[in-house]
């Protein structure tokens, strides 16, 4: 079997292990200045904000779009391809605008209209100044308003249209196709091809998440991750059938989780609903790793009763060394490859998620193993109960 280290004997649990200690309390106070003084970079699931989903005719160039939008002046907009690549879906995020006298509702349908406004075409706004009507855009009711004083048909010929676009992945691929619409007389599609437009994209959906929203949700997932970690407590307590097991694990957990959201509180990144489910796969391949590592002193002291505790530790750590820096280290490729190529919506995902892997290994070692030493110093035990 593959080995990264072999045979070693570090000495990690004798009096190194005040110095890991240090360290982490000194992370770990970092980590709380910067969430009391920086706070985070609410994402729009928790701060509030709009959501307009689009398919476009052709592929659309994510750096067009965010130019168009930077002009118009939405402030932080997060923009992101959806689907398969031959979908040509894109989600536009517009993160709460202060609107004076809006409504919240009123204010999610002013921001949506604008996000719409600043990607058209010039030659698209002409068309539509000059009255006609934009086949991809407009809904059943409002085509048919439009067509009420132009044919006598207009129901008729709105549910054509309409159910063609359905048909055709939601949008017309060009104006030559009005007239191949099943149910659509011929003076009803000149009449359309004369007088209406067939912009480059179809609206698919628009969110408005408000203020109120955000906050529910941030409160719901402060508890999901704290009825997570009593949980895990529960387990590794009943599992090896003492407290001091679950509670230095627990321990070395809420360590990793509170460094990685420290690390993304320092760097600015967007703390969003993605983060919040790095910082879960963190809490799982924590204590993944942590009851490998308990596990083997566990074994040890089965066999070992007549050695001091700190020393059949330390010798299960080192034996389990070269598996933990193995399993970390295809985490961590991976990890980096999605962090360098991702794109920019993946990437406070990834590096919360190389934070805590890094932190949530030295934890498994470094951290559990010593405060279970630590622990079991205090309290005069020797072995555990097999």
């Amino acid at each position: 079997m593959l080995q990264v280290f072999t045979h070693v004997n570090f000495r990690m649990m004798y009096r190194t292990k005040w110095y890991f200690l240090a360290f982490s309390a000194l992370t770990m106070v970092v980590s709380g200045w910067a969430m009391a003084t920086r706070g985070f970079n609410y994402g729009i699931d928790f701060a509030g904000g709009t959501a307009v989903q689009l398919k476009f005719r052709e592929a659309p160039r994510v750096q067009d779009l965010r130019s168009a939008l930077e002009q118009a002046g939405l402030g932080d907009v997060s923009i992101q391809k959806i689907g398969g690549a031959e979908d040509n879906e894109v989600l536009i995020r517009v993160e709460q605008q202060r609107v004076k006298g809006a409504a919240a509702g009123g204010e999610g349908g002013e921001i949506s209209t604008e996000i719409l406004e600043s990607l058209k075409t010039p030659e698209e706004r002409a068309a539509v100044r000059s009255g006609k009507i934009d086949l991809n855009m407009a809904s059943q009711a409002a085509l048919q308003e439009w067509l009420a004083s132009r044919l006598p048909n207009a129901v008729e010929v709105a549910e054509a249209v309409v159910r063609y676009r359905t048909d055709h992945q939601g949008l017309l691929s060009s104006p030559g196709a009005i007239a191949s619409i099943p149910g659509v007389p011929p003076e009803a599609a000149a009449l359309l091809s004369a007088e209406s437009t067939v912009g480059r994209f179809a609206l698919r959906s628009v969110d408005f998440v408000g203020p109120t929203a955000g906050r529910e949700l941030l409160h719901n997932t402060a508890w999901l991750i704290l009825l997570s970690v009593l949980g895990i407590l529960v387990y590794v307590w009943f599992r090896f059938h003492k407290w001091t097991w679950g509670v230095t694990a627990v321990i070395a957990l809420v360590h990793t989780v509170f460094i990685a959201a420290g690390m993304i509180s320092l760097t600015g990144k967007e703390f969003s609903l993605t983060v919040v489910a790095a910082l879960l796969t963190v809490l799982g391949y924590s204590i993944n790793d942590t009851i490998v590592v308990f596990d083997r002193i566990r074994e040890n002291l089965r066999l070992y009763r007549e050695h001091e505790f700190e020393e059949v530790v330390n010798a299960s750590v080192n034996q389990t060394l070269s598996r933990t820096m193995l399993t970390s280290l295809s985490l961590i490729f991976a990890i980096v490859a999605f962090l360098m190529f991702g794109g920019d919506k993946l990437n406070p995902m990834m590096f919360c998620l190389l934070v805590g892997l890094c932190f949530g290994t030295y934890a498994s070692v470094f951290v559990a193993a010593a405060l279970l030493v630590i622990a079991y110093r205090r309290f005069g035990l020797k072995y555990v109960k097999a």
